[in-house]
């Protein structure tokens, strides 16, 4: 296929086929990229309306990637058959390579420019706090207790505090709305989960886009935790 299209031998068949090469590939990547992040981030909880609308939009991006490619090796095609028969110009071999090239390049260029699904996860080593996330991205996440970040988990029994998401951006917002899901997991340095909840906000995870900047949760002390642990 790579010779033919080098060489300019291309025909019809050669274009249905690279069409379905593109589109299995393209969209076997997207599966495959969907598949890992779920792989890192399996203690999220999923939504299955939320989870078909995401690989809807995975397909349809690269299905869209794989037709534009298809699109200018077909108009590249064209133009040189139209050079060669009137004889103007010698339409160079490698022409339709570079020609390629530049326009994946200019699609991966504007797909910058478009939103950004985040997903990523941020470790404070000093008090063990790991927040994982998807579709947003906080700035900060930290811990608070009496207004003090807390730099270490020396909480007495029976106090309470703070599990802050500070400068949150990325979220799609909808008429100015925003909706927002987090769980929370607390165990002990042996791995032992101490207090679970799957959605911090069921029930109530609509916000105004202005407001949700900065999520926070308070979290109570007390059995079966322990001092230090």
């Amino acid at each position: 296929m790579f010779n033919q299209f080098t060489k300019g031998t291309l025909n019809l068949k050669f274009h249905l086929q690279l069409l379905k090469t593109l589109l299995l590939v393209t969209n076997s990547i997207s599966l495959v990229i969907y598949i890992f992040m779920h792989f890192i981030f399996f203690d999220f909880p999923l939504e299955t309306e939320n989870e078909i609308v995401t690989l809807l939009k995975l397909f349809s991006t690269a299905s869209l990637f794989a037709l534009s490619i298809c699109a200018l090796v077909l108009l590249s095609d064209a133009t040189g058959f139209v050079l060669q028969k009137r004889k103007q110009l010698v339409f160079p071999n490698h022409l339709k390579t570079v020609a390629a090239a530049l326009v994946v390049t200019v699609i991966i260029l504007a797909s910058c420019n478009g939103p950004i699904i985040s997903a990523g996860i941020k470790k404070d080593f000093n008090t063990g706090l790991s927040s994982t996330y998807t579709g947003m991205e906080p700035e900060n996440v930290f811990l608070v207790m009496n207004n003090e970040v807390l730099n270490h988990t020396d909480i007495p029994i029976g106090e309470s505090f703070l599990v802050v998401n500070d400068g949150i951006k990325g979220m799609q917002a909808k008429d100015g709305k925003v909706k927002v899901g987090c769980s929370l997991s607390i165990s002990t340095q042996q791995g032992k989960v101490l207090l679970s909840d799957k959605d911090l906000f069921e029930g109530h995870d609509e916000f105004e886009e202005k407001d949700a900047k900065l999520l926070k949760c308070i979290v109570s002390t007390g059995e079966p935790m322990k001092w230090e642990e």
